[in-house]
């Protein structure tokens, strides 16, 4: 449990907790977190469980079984060495759609993510999954209708689903271009002067 108690001590650090603060936080006592900290003192597994949520980490990273903080960390990982794969395993003539889609993907998100632009990056993520979950379900209906969309009330049921993708979109659009307006704006006027409207857009 070594590690624990390194991690512990880091995280509770980084946080800018006193072992009181934390004792708080899981409802122990300050001398119950000194000892975990310093004595070799093992918490039970609804405390980790605690500790863990508290400061968004994994158990197994809180415990030293893996550096990665989050799975998030294991999973985008994956994804770009199994994107990467699927990728060189497509047909040639594919590659330069999938290498302009990127592209694009890249350079609207790349900016925002550089100056850590909340507003927007939060429509992007809306957007993006708002796209990627209708998109999923008008199709996975027209898929599974085997090929018939006779019946008027299936027609009408997967319309109803494209206008509503329709509208979520053009209401996103429209706070991001929400979004755009406010960030010029603030940074226009910001007296200090540290950013000029042309780097904030």
């Amino acid at each position: 449990m070594q590690k624990f108690s390194y991690r512990l001590i880091s995280l509770r650090k980084e946080n800018k907790l006193t072992q009181e603060d934390m004792a708080k936080v899981i409802n122990k006592k300050r001398s119950t977190v000194s000892g975990y900290e310093t004595e070799g003192k093992e918490p039970d597994l609804e405390t980790i469980c605690l500790i863990a949520e508290y400061f968004g980490v994994t158990t197994d990273y809180l415990l030293g079984y893996s550096d990665e903080r989050t799975h998030t960390e294991k999973v985008f990982f994956n994804d770009t060495v199994n994107f990467e794969q699927n990728f060189k395993n497509m047909p040639e003539d594919l590659r330069p759609v999938v290498s302009k889609c990127f592209d694009s993907f890249y350079l609207l998100l790349n900016r925002d993510t550089q100056l850590a632009r909340s507003e927007r990056l939060n429509i992007y993520q809306e957007l993006l999954f708002t796209l990627q979950s209708l998109r999923a379900d008008i199709r996975g209906r027209i898929e599974n209708s085997d090929g018939s969309l006779s019946d008027p009330v299936a027609l009408s049921d997967l319309m109803a689903l494209q206008s509503q993708l329709k509208n979520e979109i053009s209401s996103l659009l429209d706070r991001l271009m929400q979004a755009d307006m406010e960030i010029a704006f603030n940074v226009k006027s910001d007296t200090n002067g540290e950013l000029s409207s042309k780097s904030a857009i």
